[in-house]
């Protein structure tokens, strides 16, 4: 297996498990459970964190940084536009849970709200380019 095939399929699995915790996140909401969402929340971005800094920076670096890679100009901008939001929704992500902090008290949250959505649309947005990345880098190696 192609190593750069190998760990996009591995980040991206990961990823899938952040989104499955979001949307576990989100239900607790719902349920009005808000300390189990904030720490299904906290795992999420923990997560996150693990895959950005061990997986795809590396892989990033090694396919999309260096001048006169065989990857086309409309890759590159989309590996550079999804790395952005990714950053961003991480960054965004720290800076809610870091300010949360296990606390029980709702006082925190409610004037975050509307960050905590906006954090999930860059997340989900960065994860959606994410994946047209990877059917359009391997579309040959996975479908021959």
């Amino acid at each position: 297996m192609d190593y750069f095939l190998l760990v996009a399929t591995v980040s991206l699995v990961f990823q899938v498990a952040v989104f499955v915790l979001l949307l576990g996140g989100w239900t607790l909401k719902k349920m009005r459970r808000f300390r189990a969402h904030g720490v299904f929340m906290m795992v999420g971005v923990a997560l996150h964190l693990v895959v950005i800094w061990v997986l795809m920076v590396p892989s990033f670096v090694a396919a999309f940084v260096p001048m006169g890679t065989s990857v086309n100009l409309s890759l590159r901008v989309i590996a550079f536009v999804h790395a952005g939001l990714g950053i961003s929704a991480a960054a965004l992500g720290v800076w809610l849970v870091a300010g949360w902090r296990l606390r029980r008290s709702l006082d925190y949250c409610v004037p975050k709200k509307r960050w905590m959505r906006w954090t999930f649309y860059v997340w989900f947005s960065a994860l959606i380019l994410g994946f047209i990345l990877y059917l359009s880098l391997f579309r040959n190696l996975l479908f021959g």
